[in-house]
């Protein structure tokens, strides 16, 4: 059953270019939804609008900060997909899942920008991105250890690049069950570590 699995899964090829257009598609589609919610404050008295802008200040962090995501993503997703020399369905349906996470981050996004001090917020916006990092994480296991895309052999990735991603997101969400202000640090410091640190966003 494994192995009739596997084996359909490595069957029907896919066009790289095609599945690289679609991705490339959703990617920029997902950061156009990201500044939608940064909409022009309205106000009836001009000394009113610099605390409107003050206001939409989460709104602004919330933003940068699932850019920031998603273009990590896109880099390292371009660099994994110049890997391979061809695709298959398993990749396809990978890759699929993967998008699927991305494109619902617009929504966390826009809720954690409005509720930052709820509890509730901060853990589904943590949710939201430890699902794509998982489906992410997934993507990029296949990507290294299925023969079939390729015959250039790539080291496995490092347990750290696989594992820092979620675990980080899992502990912002259970730290924000306690403190969101915690949980809001992690999630403000997890693109800066992945920066500087060369290192894959998972």
């Amino acid at each position: 059953m494994k192995k009739s699995f596997r084996k359909m899964m490595s069957q029907q090829s896919f066009a790289m270019n095609r599945l690289e257009a679609f991705s490339d598609g959703v990617f920029a589609i997902v950061i156009t939804l990201l500044v939608l919610e940064l909409r022009v404050p309205e106000v009836h008295d001009p000394a009113e609008l610099v605390p409107g802008l003050k206001a939409l200040l989460p709104k602004f962090v919330s933003f940068v900060v699932s850019f920031l995501y998603v273009t990590i993503y896109w880099i390292n997703h371009h660099q994994l997909f110049h890997l391979i020399k061809r695709s298959n369905r398993g990749l396809f349906w990978l890759n699929s899942l993967f998008l699927m996470c991305l494109t619902f981050i617009p929504f966390p996004t826009a809720l954690i920008g409005s509720y930052p001090q709820e509890t509730a917020a901060v853990v589904f916006y943590g949710l939201a991105m430890l699902a794509t990092a998982i489906s992410f994480v997934l993507m990029k296991v296949y990507i290294v250890y299925e023969t079939s895309l390729g015959e250039v052999k790539q080291p496995g990735p490092p347990v750290f690049y696989l594992a820092a991603g979620p675990f980080l997101y899992l502990a912002a969400v259970l730290l924000a069950l306690v403190n969101t202000a915690f949980a809001i640090v992690i999630y403000l410091m997890i693109p800066v570590i992945y920066f500087f640190a060369g290192g894959i966003e998972e």
